[in-house]
C-alpha cells in the first residue's frame, strides 16, 4: 500500500488561471497522486494553453502528459467536483468564490504573485525576471532568454506538496478548522535565488550574469557542450586535464587573476577539451575528482547507467517512460498508476 492511499484530492482551477499557477497545481497533484491519493481533475478543453505544452509528441504534450498521469479526469462542475474531498489544491479566484468552508480538511491555494493582483497577466519568464533569475545567468551584451523546462512552475508545485502533506499531518494531530497553505510562484522563485538576496546586502552589491567573463562556462568538446564547474582547489587538476601550456603563465595562476581573465581562460580550456569527448572528459574528470559534466540529451539519459541503476526513469502505464519520485520510500520509488519499485 502507498503511504497516501484513501486520500482524496480534487484540482480545481479557473480557466483563465495563469498557465504557470496551473502547472504548479498539476505537479503537485502528480505528486500526491504517485504517493496513493486518489487525484481528481477537470479535464482541460480542447486547445487548451496546458495541452499544447511543449515538448509535443505525436500530437501530444509530454508536459501535460507528465503532470496528469495517474490522476483521475471527471467531467463535473467545481461545485460537485469539491465534494467529498480530503484536501485541495486550488488557484485565489476559485477559492474565493467556492464554497471551500466544508468537506476538505486542508487546502493548497496557488498564485502568481504574493498580493491582489491578480489579474495582472503574467508568465513564468515574468517570475523568473521578477525574481532575479534572469539576472544570473545569460550574456550582459544581449537581453535575458527563457530557461528551458519549467522551473518556476514545478518549484512552487514542489513547495504545494510540501505545504499541504504539513496540513494534513497538522490535521491529524487534531488541529480545528482547515488548514490553508498560499503559494506564489514569485516567493517561490526569490527562495530559490535567496543567495542573491542575502549578496545584495554587499556594498559590492548582488551578483549579476557576466556572461563569457563568468568563472564557470559552458564550453563546446569533440561532441557537444560540456559545464564547466569547478573550485580553486580544482584548478591544477583541470590545468593539467586540459594540457594547454598557456595555463601554466602567471595570469592564471590565482584566483583572482582567473576571474580577472575569465574571457581568455574560457577559450584556452575550450580550446584543450576539445579534443575529447563528454564520456572521455567525464572518465578524466572523475579520475581526477572534478565535477565536470557533460550536457546530454534525453535519449542519452534515458541509456545512462548510473540512471539506469538508480530508477530514475520508468515505465507510467498508458504515459510510456516517465521520471520516478526524486525520494525513496522505504527503499522504493514511486511510480503512477503502478505498484512500487525498487
Amino acid at each position: 500500500m502507498k503511504p497516501l492511499s484513501g486520500l482524496r484530492v480534487a484540482e480545481i482551477f479557473a480557466p483563465d488561471t495563469p498557465v504557470p499557477v496551473r502547472l504548479a497545481g498539476a505537479f503537485a497533484g502528480r505528486m500526491l497522486a504517485d504517493f496513493g491519493a486518489r487525484v481528481s481533475f477537470q479535464p482541460p478543453a480542447p486547445g487548451d494553453a496546458l495541452l499544447r505544452l511543449h515538448p509535443v509528441v505525436d500530437g501530444h504534450s509530454a508536459c501535460w502528459d507528465f503532470v496528469s498521469a495517474g490522476k483521475h479526469a471527471v467531467a463535473a462542475a467545481p461545485g460537485d467536483l469539491l465534494k467529498d474531498q480530503d484536501a485541495l489544491i486550488v488557484d485565489e479566484a476559485s477559492h474565493a468564490t467556492l464554497d471551500t468552508a466544508t468537506g476538505a480538511a486542508a487546502a493548497a491555494i496557488l498564485s502568481l504573485f504574493p498580493d491582489d493582483s491578480q489579474a495582472r497577466p503574467g508568465s513564468e519568464f515574468t517570475v523568473l525576471a521578477t525574481s532575479g533569475i534572469l539576472d544570473l545567468i545569460g550574456d550582459p551584451e544581449r537581453e535575458p532568454l527563457q530557461l528551458a523546462g519549467h522551473q518556476a512552475a514545478y518549484s512552487a508545485g514542489l513547495a504545494a506538496f510540501t505545504g499541504l502533506l504539513a496540513a494534513l499531518c497538522q490535521k491529524q494531530a487534531g488541529t480545528a478548522g482547515k488548514e490553508v497553505v498560499r503559494v506564489n510562484l514569485i516567493d517561490t522563485m526569490l527562495w530559490v535565488n535567496w543567495k542573491s538576496v542575502i549578496a545584495g546586502l554587499d556594498p559590492a552589491g548582488a551578483p549579476t550574469r557576466p556572461g563569457k567573463a563568468a568563472e564557470w562556462q559552458t564550453i563546446r568538446c569533440a561532441d557537444g557542450w560540456l559545464a564547466l564547474v569547478y573550485q580553486s582547489g580544482d584548478w591544477p587538476a583541470l590545468r593539467d586535464l586540459a594540457g594547454e601550456p598557456a595555463l601554466h603563465e602567471p595570469r592564471f595562476a590565482t584566483h583572482a587573476a582567473r576571474r580577472a581573465h575569465g574571457r581568455e581562460l574560457a577559450a584556452i580550456l575550450e580550446a584543450g577539451l576539445s579534443r575529447h569527448t563528454r564520456a572521455e572528459i567525464r572518465a578524466l574528470a572523475a579520475a581526477r575528482r572534478l565535477p565536470l559534466g557533460g550536457v546530454w540529451s534525453v535519449a542519452e539519459l534515458l541509456k545512462d547507467p548510473h540512471y539506469l541503476a538508480r530508477g530514475v526513469f520508468a515505465a507510467a502505464p498508458g504515459k510510456g517512460t516517465m521520471l520516478s519520485q526524486p525520494v525513496v520510500w522505504n527503499g522504493q520509488r514511486l511510480m503512477p498508476g503502478g505498484l512500487p519499485h525498487a
